[in-house]
């Protein structure tokens, strides 16, 4: 008995075993991998695993937000689903505040990265489109992205911050774009775990020939 409730609880959260609940599940644990791999970018960067502007935050803000997810029909989900960027970014700035303490260049890079998310969700995708279109739509936006936050950041945010000219800030900010694009290469794992997730099995009913039965008159 308890268990029949404890599984009733679960499908309510998660879905359920027919094709379009299992799609949703799917797709929420697309969504919170992707939240993991944000709110742990961070910690991997402070602790020496990763390095500067080589980064999963930028393309995975892209990834999700370009597609389309139903996450299901409950409330709760449909707000993870559409404020997915807004919601994961509140743990990225946390991260930053509990790592590096507060700083006046976060204005900039705080919104800097809701710029990213909006700038994703204007592609409005489907998983269900051929993997080439969704890998050179998601690239190219994601390599936008990555300028955009650059010139915003490290040009017009940085030059504000310090007092540096524009232009010397442009000049020192190349070398680091350059670099930040390589991580790009976050962008095609991401597409095809995503593309991965939405292959499921739907019953198709198959017309079957009936044979005549011995009584029967022509």
């Amino acid at each position: 008995m308890v268990n029949k409730k404890l599984r009733k609880i679960s499908e309510k959260i998660w879905g359920g075993r027919t094709p379009g609940e299992l799609l949703s599940k799917r797709f929420k644990i697309f969504v919170l991998l992707a939240t993991v791999l944000i709110v742990i970018s961070k910690p991997l960067y402070a602790s020496g695993v990763t390095f500067p502007n080589f980064e999963m935050i930028i393309p995975t803000l892209i990834v999700v937000g370009s597609f389309s997810l139903p996450c299901g029909p409950t409330r709760f989900w449909r707000l993870v689903t559409r404020y997915f960027g807004l919601i994961v970014l509140v743990g990225v700035f946390a991260v930053d505040l509990a790592i590096w303490g507060f700083r006046t260049i976060y204005f900039f890079t705080w919104s800097g990265l809701v710029i990213c998310w909006f700038w994703g969700m204007r592609n409005k995708l489907s998983m269900f489109d051929k993997t080439k279109k969704l890998l050179w739509r998601t690239i190219l936006s994601a390599a936008a992205a990555i300028i955009i936050f650059d010139l915003y950041t490290g040009v017009v945010g940085w030059s504000l911050v310090s007092g540096a000219g524009l232009l010397a800030c442009f000049l020192a900010q190349i070398p680091f774009t350059l670099y930040h694009l390589s991580s790009l290469i976050f962008v095609p794992p991401l597409v095809g775990l995503g593309k991965a997730m939405v292959k499921v099995k739907v019953p198709v009913p198959v017309a079957v020939a009936v044979k005549r039965g011995a009584g029967v008159r022509e």
